[in-house]
């Protein structure tokens, strides 16, 4: 009895332990998000002399913070008081354990004082705009807009990155090297010179993130390098199990909403005399069995403008636009994606079956200027490129950002990035 008694009681207490430890609510994952139904367009890009520079990512040197400028409107008639937040957060996008202090220089909690209204718009709108203040160390952000002085009152919140270049990022990409799927996918190839980082261990000191085309809800993570060569302070990542593989896509579809007098490119019709002004894009159809056909697109990206006359950006309307693509009733949810919006998947951007069209449909609020889009498809079939096709060929931009956390570090800083685009 004297050695069954202390078991029981162990058995009891890890009883009572384990339902604690998983009720421990998960880590927050900061997303590029919107809170608030009257939150507009919403964009975080770096000042440079690129003319399209709206289409650059939120990715920049440490001593080149200052460049991000986050210039978002709110769908209201008045100014609100609103504040912005800066956030440091790991490599999986959860908050780091770094105070306010150790990575900024000044108090976080930044008034947004910088405002104008629309001008001979329809949809009333009152456009802020910010410059990311200078940060301390490397890594990854968040910029958290909110309301009335209360955090939890979110309004937004968006995603940036700063790097130092302390690795060299040697990409190579190429067709599959799987036979079936060499036809649809790319594979991306790489090497990293780390000669200027002290390393222990390189394989598990350093997270890789591969994106294509800015998307966060499609990047690779987790690849491990094939061959360590200590002599050249050198990691390869070459897979041949498909690791390291995206599905090519296609070229994105495009609608130039720049005038709501006439038809832009794309587009069937346009009423300006509505409330919001209207559009309806050309119904699509799927494109999976046609040959590829190169297009000069934006890679997912829009770009806000107008061709009216002697229109701004504070005039720049906001137009309800109808997107259909014609199908059969399928077994799942079919979405419409971009930048516009993310690639977020939720009930904005979910179509829904027209049985009179025969097309799924989606009307989305949007800002005068040229966008690029595509139908995503999460089907019984697990096939997301249904309405698209994937083709080897397609011109994609990718980005390789390189994270590195030794044994002393308290958070992962990022100490490369690298973007570029395919070529076959």
């Amino acid at each position: 009895m004297k050695s069954i008694l202390p078991i029981t009681l162990i058995f009891l207490l890890l009883a009572k332990i384990v339902p604690n430890l998983q009720a421990q609510p998960k880590e927050k994952i900061y997303e590029n998000k919107s809170f608030q139904p009257f939150v507009g367009t919403v964009q975080l890009y770096p000042v440079t002399d690129n003319p399209n520079q709206e289409l650059e990512a939120p990715i920049v040197p440490r001593g080149n913070v200052e460049s991000l400028l986050l210039q978002f409107d709110l769908l209201l008639e008045e100014y609100i008081d609103v504040q912005v937040k800066i956030i440091h957060c790991n490599a999986d996008w959860t908050k780091s354990v770094l105070n306010d202090i150790e990575f900024l220089y000044d108090y976080n909690s930044f008034d947004l004082r910088d405002f104008e209204y629309s001008i001979n718009t329809k949809t009333l709108f009152v456009n802020y705009w910010f410059n990311i203040p200078r940060v301390k160390t490397t890594g990854n952000y968040i910029v958290q807009v909110y309301q009335n002085g209360d955090e939890k009152d979110l309004l937004f919140t968006r995603r940036f990155i700063v790097f130092d270049n302390n690795v060299s990022i040697q990409p190579t990409t190429r067709i599959s090297t799987g036979v079936i799927q060499r036809d649809f996918n790319q594979q991306i190839d790489f090497d990293i010179i780390h000669s200027r980082i002290k390393v222990s261990n390189p394989r598990t000191e350093f997270k890789i993130v591969i994106r294509q085309n800015q998307r966060w809800d499609n990047m690779l993570t987790g690849l491990q390098p094939t061959a360590v060569r200590r002599d050249k302070s050198l990691l390869e990542y070459r897979h041949f199990n498909m690791e390291n593989n995206f599905k090519g896509g296609n070229e994105f579809r495009m609608a130039d909403l720049r005038s709501y007098s006439f038809r832009g490119a794309y587009v069937s019709n346009v009423n300006p005399d509505a409330n919001p002004r209207e559009a309806t894009v050309n119904p699509g159809k799927s494109r999976k069995h046609q040959a590829y056909s190169q297009m000069l697109d934006k890679n997912g990206g829009f770009i806000i403008a107008s061709t009216e006359a002697l229109a701004d950006y504070l005039e720049c309307d906001y137009i309800k636009t109808k997107f259909q693509v014609k199908s059969d009733r399928q077994v799942g949810s079919v979405y419409i994606l971009g930048a516009f919006n993310d690639y977020n998947k939720d009930e904005k951007s979910l179509m829904k079956y027209d049985d009179s069209l025969q097309a799924y449909t989606c009307d989305v609020l949007l800002k005068q200027g040229l966008y690029d889009y595509l139908y995503w498809a999460d089907l019984k079939n697990n096939d997301p490129y249904y309405f698209e096709g994937s083709f080897y060929q397609t011109e994609n931009n990718y980005d390789i950002i390189v994270y590195h956390k030794s044994f002393s570090d308290l958070t992962d800083k990022v100490v490369g990035y690298y973007s570029f685009r395919t070529k076959f």
